[in-house]
């Protein structure tokens, strides 16, 4: 059976107000964080404990079910993750949810991307590897410490 968590939560009777607090089934605040940040609380279904950001709750009550749209995601319009408040919360696709973001932010993430394409140039690794047929050794000579990099450089 698969159950919408977020749906079950609130027939379950959790809830979250206009200010992004969370309540529980008997109206006790909840407040945990997960570790990118995020509130999150804890609901059992099926035997199991599963857990449910309250950013997407909160989503839910403003936008209901086009929050679960392809490509939509959940947006903190301050980039706070422990804001969840009805005026921070909108949806959008991924493109608007990295706009959100700080400039430097952005800049910071992007530079830290492509800060591993650019690490090892690839036509010199292909070719090494091409003349050893040897990982391990390819490995060595560029220090690549993943043989998933090396495949990704050998195969891209």
């Amino acid at each position: 059976m698969c159950v919408n968590k977020i749906k079950y939560a609130i027939e379950c009777g959790f809830d979250i107000d206009k200010d992004g607090q969370v309540y529980g089934i008997k109206g006790k605040p909840l407040n945990g964080i997960n570790d990118k940040g995020y509130l999150y609380f804890g609901i059992r279904i099926n035997g199991k404990t599963r857990k449910v950001a309250a950013h997407r709750l909160q989503a839910y009550k403003k936008f209901k079910d086009k929050m679960f749209e392809e490509g939509i995601m959940v947006r903190h319009m301050d980039d706070n993750p422990l804001n969840n408040s009805w005026d921070n919360i909108e949806i959008g696709n991924q493109s608007d949810n990295m706009m959100d973001m700080a400039k430097e932010v952005r800049l910071a993430k992007a530079l830290h991307a492509t800060s591993f394409a650019r690490k090892y140039d690839k036509e010199t690794v292909k070719a090494y590897y091409a003349e050893h047929k040897s990982y391990k050794k390819t490995m060595q000579h560029f220090n690549i410490s993943s043989k998933g990099t090396l495949h990704f450089i050998l195969k891209n």
